[in-house]
């Protein structure tokens, strides 16, 4: 038998070569904050209300997004506008070089600002009802014109939250369409395959199109399975195609939304389809009637429950504005303001109370989706340090978490951070910052850009980070 002393040393330099061996993680000193929750509305981007602009003449008498308007918007907590770009001048014929140029502008001044654009292009806006008569063009005039606004489309990804699809019908909305773009029945045909096929390919693969009615989706993509996790956020066409219901609330079936090819309602089915599919795509829209087919639909406790159940991202500001009313005389408004989209809320973090420089530490963090709807699009995750002196230092993370996975009935989100710190980090006393960061380099450093979090004493408008009131001692 061998002798004890001996099996205990064996036993104690395993150990130690064990711990030799693994990373090293400074957690000696370990402590928890707690966090206390902000009821203030805020703007964040890519969801929210929106203010809305239609149409934006781009020849004669054009109307440009002007400084004012997004100032206005800013100050109601709205970061969001979706912009009518009428082109029925140019049915058959190439854009004109003004109507790019005053694009090019817009997207201008959206950057400026800190505002996101949900762009929609249209050959017509009918005013009243004889929207049936609406012209579009020929498919390969709109194949053309999107050729034409492809570079624009890609250079400026990164002021654009993601785009209506637009081109087909009646203001875009893919209905009436005097040129067969989409059937009659409402199933997509030939022309409608390749349009959506070459707005995808017109866009950065990070960035959705939403279309009208689910029963176009569905068809398009070849089955009626929704969005799982292992297909969302991928490069699939499924993945990159969101819903935008124009008519939100309007009766039963949202006149028309939720209308199969046989012209039968089937309000359960496509309410089910998109609460699944709206996990991970964009869903958008706005309310359009308060006539008596709507008056069962329109009032808190449903529309609460429709936001919830479909996961609305955003919503016009602008109409139907007895709706909105409606809302604000019966008291959802304010709720409905803070949930549109994500509202993300901090619980608790752990964190160690100091590391030396080279070291790995751990971060954990426990938050909430409150609002009705995840991130659709990409957003980084990066953990920095600040100096005394004011000095940033962004740490490398082993694994980046996905904030588009942050879903809103996940319960508790546990985040973990596990991140290296600079092996020539000075010694000191470091705050420790969040930054949810927009991943194009254009706008990453742009406080408006980033996600603030739902917590009092957080957010620091200067520098667009999440303060997680807390300190690292480098020794």
């Amino acid at each position: 038998m061998m002798n004890r002393r001996l099996h205990r040393w064996l036993l104690l330099s395993g150990v130690l070569i064990a711990l030799l061996a693994a990373p090293v993680h400074a957690q000696d000193a370990a402590h928890v904050v707690s966090y206390q929750p902000s009821a203030e509305n805020f703007a964040n981007p890519e969801r929210g209300f929106y203010i809305q602009r239609a149409p934006l003449w781009l020849d004669g008498e054009r109307s440009p997004i002007t400084t004012d308007e997004l100032q206005s918007a800013r100050e109601q907590g709205i970061s969001l506008i979706r912009a009518y770009y009428l082109f029925e001048d140019y049915r058959e014929q190439p854009l004109g070089q003004g109507v790019l140029d005053a694009l090019e502008e817009d997207f201008a001044t959206l950057r400026a600002h800190g505002f996101k654009m949900i762009p929609r292009f249209s050959y017509n806006f009918p005013t009243n009802d004889d929207y049936e008569q609406s012209r579009d063009a020929p498919l390969d005039w709109v194949l053309r014109h999107i050729e034409q606004l492809e570079p624009l489309l890609r250079a400026n990804a990164d002021v654009i939250a993601f785009m209506d699809t637009g081109f087909v019908g009646a203001w875009g909305e893919w209905h009436s369409s005097s040129n067969q773009l989409v059937g009659a029945d409402g199933r997509p045909n030939d022309a409608s395959h390749a349009i959506v096929e070459r707005l995808l390919d017109a866009l950065p693969p990070e960035r959705m199109i939403a279309l009208r009615y689910p029963l176009l989706k569905q068809e398009l993509v070849g089955d009626a399975q929704p969005l799982t996790e292992d297909t969302a956020h991928t490069q699939i066409m499924r993945a990159r195609i969101g819903a935008h219901d124009d008519c939100f609330l309007a009766s039963d079936t949202n006149w028309g939304t939720y209308i199969d090819a046989e012209g039968e309602a089937q309000i359960e089915f496509f309410k089910d389809y998109l609460s699944a599919d709206n996990r991970y795509v964009v869903q958008s829209g706005e309310t359009c009637n308060t006539a008596e087919d709507a008056q069962p639909y329109i009032g808190c406790e449903n529309a609460l429950a429709d936001l919830e159940r479909l996961r609305w991202s955003s919503l016009n500001i602008d109409y139907h504005p007895d709706v909105l009313d409606g809302w604000r005389e019966e008291g959802c408004f304010a709720e409905i303001e803070q949930r549109l989209g994500y509202r993300l809320r901090l619980i608790e973090g752990e964190f160690p109370g100091q590391a030396q420089a080279g070291e790995r530490i751990t971060v954990r963090l426990r938050l909430l989706n409150e609002g009705f709807a995840a991130p659709y699009n990409p957003r980084d995750v990066v953990l920095r340090l600040r100096a005394a002196d004011g000095t940033l230092y962004p740490l490398t993370l082993a694994q980046m978490p996905d904030p588009r996975f942050w879903l809103p009935d996940a319960g508790e989100i546990d985040v973990l951070l596990d991140a290296a710190l600079p092996a020539d980090l000075p010694p000191g006393e470091y705050a420790l910052l969040l930054h949810l960061a927009d991943p194009l380099p254009s706008v990453t450093d742009d406080p408006a850009y980033a996600i603030r979090l739902a917590n009092a004493e957080v957010w620091e408008a200067q520098t667009g980070l999440n303060n997680l009131l807390t300190t690292l001692m480098v020794r």
